[in-house]
């Protein structure tokens, strides 16, 4: 009895120690002074915008200011915020051709943060909103992990606003929706109130996310634009399932799939390189998504 005592106490302890560590050394948001900050050490001019979005801030960061004919608009997983994408807003080659616009989902940075929004739709209406406000002739979304199906939904709702769709990593399939075991220390009573405000978020979207996929399953094989999904065989996150669902159910004229034997989850930063080539021959070229369908 006393030995299980000290365990859990010693577990307990680990856990404190674990959420300490990754609230001093993980940042789920960035405050607009430390945006113009981060930019203005790159020299890239910068603005932090914010749009009303059914009375709830909705927050973007671009960059590319002068471009107006070409928008590239990232959408990060869970947890996240429009910093994960800071690196391709800061890219020169990326700036020569397109505005570049990352955005604070709902929930998550500094677009009403801690207030979950588990609707996969109502995301995709916040993406358009932002989308619409700047009219450009070529448009590519681009979705990692959770941010997948949101661009996605994106083709199924408005595909006559976009150019293509990158999907990163994409959590996509319905029936194939992994619970960590970890994902229950967001739900949990004795542990959720120790967590930042992302991490709660995080969870309430996570175990609602299987019935949101549900949700827009039908709109899949309705799918009209250029997808290109992008996929490591290491992903221990998005498990190999999704690749199938979007084999499955995205018309194979507009399927772009790649696949990368030596990649875990994490695309955005393990695979940078790839990710912009993808972006800038969509830029430059808007209909080579077509002709490079099935490299």
């Amino acid at each position: 009895m006393t030995l299980a005592l000290r365990l859990s106490q010693w577990a307990f302890t680990l856990f404190v120690g674990l959420i300490l560590f990754i609230n001093s050394c993980v940042s789920f948001h960035t405050e607009d002074r430390k945006v113009e900050r981060y930019f203005e050490k790159r020299q890239v001019p910068v603005r932090a915008g914010y749009l009303d979005f059914h009375g709830k801030p909705s927050r973007y960061v671009e960059t590319g200011l002068e471009r107006e004919n070409k928008l590239v608009v990232f959408v990060h997983g869970a947890p996240g915020s429009s910093n994960n994408f800071f690196s391709y807003l800061a890219d020169s080659l990326l700036l020569k051709e397109a505005r570049l616009v990352s955005i604070d989902r709902l929930g998550y940075g500094e677009s009403a943060l801690g207030q979950a929004e588990p609707s996969i739709a109502v995301q995709a209406e916040q993406v358009r909103q932002l989308v619409e406000q700047f009219r450009a002739d070529t448009v590519v979304l681009v979705g990692h992990s959770y941010g997948g199906p949101i661009v996605a939904k994106c083709a199924m709702d408005f595909p006559e606003e976009l150019t293509a769709v990158v999907m990163l990593a994409p959590v996509n399939d319905p029936d194939n929706e992994p619970i960590f075991w970890y994902s229950h220390f967001g739900r949990w009573k004795a542990t959720r109130w120790m967590l930042p405000a992302a991490l709660k978020v995080a969870a309430d979207e996570k175990f609602s996310h299987a019935e949101a996929l549900a949700a827009i399953a039908g709109g899949w094989k309705g799918i009209s634009i250029p997808i290109f999904h992008i996929h490591g065989r290491k992903d221990g996150l998005a498990p190999l399932s999704n690749v199938a669902f979007s084999e499955k159910n995205i018309p194979p004229q507009y399927l772009n799939l790649i696949y990368l034997e030596n990649t875990g989850h994490l695309i955005p930063w393990t695979d940078y390189e790839l990710v912009r080539e993808t972006l800038l021959k969509l830029l430059v070229t808007p209909k080579v998504a077509e002709s490079e369908k099935g490299n």
